[in-house]
């Protein structure tokens, strides 16, 4: 399992045509089709990255993602940033506490910086000032495809399972984290890492013999949106 990630300077523009030619170039250096596998808005990349790219990916997971392109933590917060007069750092420990269900106090401590540093540092759709520059539906690849969303998540609300219904193939899966809020795999890991195993073991391979058991080549696309 490779993580994936990029880095640009704070001052440097950054699309989703940028994100999609990184990751492309990294992918084609590989010598089989990966697994892609993506939380947040970084799944919202991957399966729009898949939908391009078909060749380049074998199977996709989506964790805490929506059918709507626009609907990420991040853009929960800049609403939240606009209406409230608060600071910050307040609406971030706000917030944080409402995406994590961990009652470990020094996680509960870290967490709103953790989320900043996404904001500072990470790919986010939009800002306090501009509005999100993704927007509609995502279209659903032709690879098999995961969705691993929350009960609990404010973000990926409830419904987003009948909406997922409407979309996924024959063969695609739909698993609901019980009692799990957006960042789930954080507290939730053990569920998380056996849903995709067992996903990814079944996937049939259509470009080489090889076992999914022993050999793992999957790729993930970012790690904190």
């Amino acid at each position: 399992m490779r993580r994936w990630s990029f880095c640009h300077d704070p001052d440097e523009t950054c699309s989703i045509d940028t994100l999609h030619n990184l990751l492309r170039e990294t992918l084609l250096d590989e010598d089989q089709p990966s697994h892609l596998i993506g939380h947040g808005i970084s799944g919202t990349v991957a399966c729009l990255f898949a939908h391009r790219y078909p060749e380049l990916v074998q199977s996709l997971t989506l964790l805490a993602v929506d059918t709507k392109i626009a609907n990420h933590w991040s853009s929960h917060y800049f609403q939240m940033r606009r209406q409230l007069p608060c600071s910050r750092s307040n609406v971030l420990a706000h917030l944080s506490s409402l995406l994590i269900s961990s009652q470990h106090l020094r996680a509960k401590a870290l967490f709103p910086r953790l989320l900043e540093k996404c904001l500072d540092q990470d790919f986010v759709d939009g800002s306090l000032l501009d509005h999100q520059r993704l927007s509609g539906c995502l279209q659903v690849p032709s690879m098999p495809m995961l969705v691993l969303n929350a009960a609990n998540d404010i973000v990926v609300d409830s419904g987003s399972h009948a909406r997922w219904d409407r979309l996924l193939k024959p063969g695609d899966r739909y698993v609901e984290v019980e009692q799990g809020r957006h960042f789930f795999p954080a507290d939730k890991f053990m569920t998380a890492a056996d849903s995709i195993t067992k996903f990814i073991t079944l996937v049939p391979d259509q470009w080489r013999n090889f076992d999914m058991q022993s050999t793992n080549h999957s790729s993930l696309l970012g790690g904190r949106s």
